[in-house]
């Protein structure tokens, strides 16, 4: 009793509220569809949202998906993400205009457009300018918010590193090959009943069907899965066999491309999944130079001009037969490397300043540049010697800390905003 009649305050106080700013107008566009917490969801933010979710998918698939088949999973989703910004404002946190122009100017260039481009192609989509910045803060804010609440907690040792590469090798079969995996899942309520399964069955082979008719698979997963990624299309991105959760391996692994699964049962429903493609891991080769420098630094005594006329003198000198080391040690600037005779070792490609870099990928062994500029000073280069070197595995040891600290991070994500969720007074009024 006592915990209705506090959900009926709360609803009438947030009615108030919402009433004094206006929020309940005359029509029906600006009805409140969700009460979340302190905050509501209006029914223009919902078309907006559903609008925008349309205009992500490829043209000939948005006539396949109707309104209501996305507009509950659009306003679920909403009801998170507003919980996550409520945090945000208690807290105070607030993203600086500039961050967020230079996130839009990001997704321009990913894009290949210019600003101007960009900003034609939303206002031909009916986006303003000013809805897509709130959108794109609102994203900033809520990575933020996760980031503050559960990323500081994963940590991934170097021993959980060495295990995973380790069950990469002793797992059967190619280690090499990555597998690209949509999923998609029909739920079933804790302890379903014969009914409930059937019905559930009955639903997931007529996706299948409709799969292997050739319907998109992100069509399928937008209308009709329960998945988290369900509104992302299912897709599940690439993976090698030991990443994939238990359930699926046993399946994708003798999968070709293009293949469809029957309906996979488990406690928690029937799971349609489908191999897009397999690729290879490739041997990652790069190129390392031996390379020594003299550096001539510059200073109230000493200007471009006279770094580089000195600089050239000492070329002059090294042609004419005197030991390079021996003029590194004398006059280089660059202490560090001098008492070693300007020698900076073997280099892997992005260790140095990109001018120094540019100009030693130029020259040819033994070879002796010009004077080059750099924010540290002017440098007369030498390369020794070019090989080849394979950083497969310390690429393979980056991905899999990558995949370790992905795999923890979603799962705490997970976990959190399902706690945010069970602990929010949320109402619904979306056929109110």
């Amino acid at each position: 009793m006592t915990s209705l009649k506090y959900s009926v305050l709360i609803t009438s106080f947030l009615l108030i509220i919402a009433i004094s700013n206006g929020a309940l107008a005359t029509n029906s566009v600006n009805r409140i569809v969700a009460i979340v917490d302190q905050g509501v969801i209006l029914q223009n933010q919902l078309d907006e949202q559903v609008k925008q979710m349309y205009q992500r998918l490829p043209v000939e698939q948005r006539a396949s998906i109707s309104r209501s088949d996305i507009e509950k999973r659009v306003l679920e989703r909403m009801v998170i993400t507003e919980l996550q910004l409520q945090i945000a404002r208690r807290s105070g946190i607030n993203i600086p205009e500039a961050e967020i122009n230079a996130s839009i100017d990001r997704i321009a260039k990913a894009n290949k457009l210019s600003a101007k481009e960009f900003l034609a192609v939303l206002k031909k989509d009916g986006i303003t300018l000013k809805s897509f910045k709130k959108s794109i803060r609102n994203q900033m804010l809520v990575r933020r918010i996760q980031s503050s609440f559960v990323h500081h907690e994963v940590k991934v040792s170097e021993q959980e590193v060495q295990s995973f590469l380790k069950l990469l090798e002793q797992s059967g079969g190619d280690q090499s090959t990555e597998y690209h995996v949509g999923h998609i899942l029909i739920a079933t309520p804790e302890n379903a009943s014969p009914q409930e399964i059937k019905k559930a069955k009955n639903k997931a082979d007529n996706i299948i069907s409709a799969l292997t008719n050739g319907k998109k698979f992100s069509t399928q997963s937008i209308a009709h899965s329960d998945a988290s990624n369900a509104l992302e299309g299912g897709d599940l991105g690439w993976l090698k066999l030991p990443q994939m959760p238990s359930l699926l391996k046993p399946y994708v692994e003798k999968m070709s491309p293009s293949n469809v699964s029957h309906a996979i049962q488990s406690p928690s429903g029937f799971h349609i999944i489908k191999l897009f493609d397999t690729r290879g891991q490739e041997k990652v080769l790069v190129t390392k130079t031996h390379v020594r420098h003299i550096l001539i630094k510059i200073n109230a005594l000493v200007s471009d001009k006279i770094a580089q006329e000195r600089l050239l003198g000492l070329k002059q000198r090294i042609v004419n037969g005197e030991d390079f080391s021996t003029l590194a040690r004398a006059h280089s600037e660059d202490r560090g490397s001098a008492i070693s005779g300007g020698d900076l070792k073997w280099v892997q490609p992005g260790a140095l300043v990109r001018p120094f870099e540019e100009a030693m990928n130029d020259l040819g062994i033994d070879e002796i540049s010009q004077p080059v500029q750099s924010q540290f000073g002017w440098h007369l280069i030498q390369v020794l010697g070019r090989k080849q070197q394979d950083n497969t595995q310390l690429m393979r040891k980056a991905q899999a800390r990558a995949q370790l600290q992905k795999r923890k991070a979603d799962a705490a994500i997970e976990v959190w905003l399902t706690k945010l969720r069970d602990e929010a007074y949320v109402e619904y009024r979306l056929n109110n």
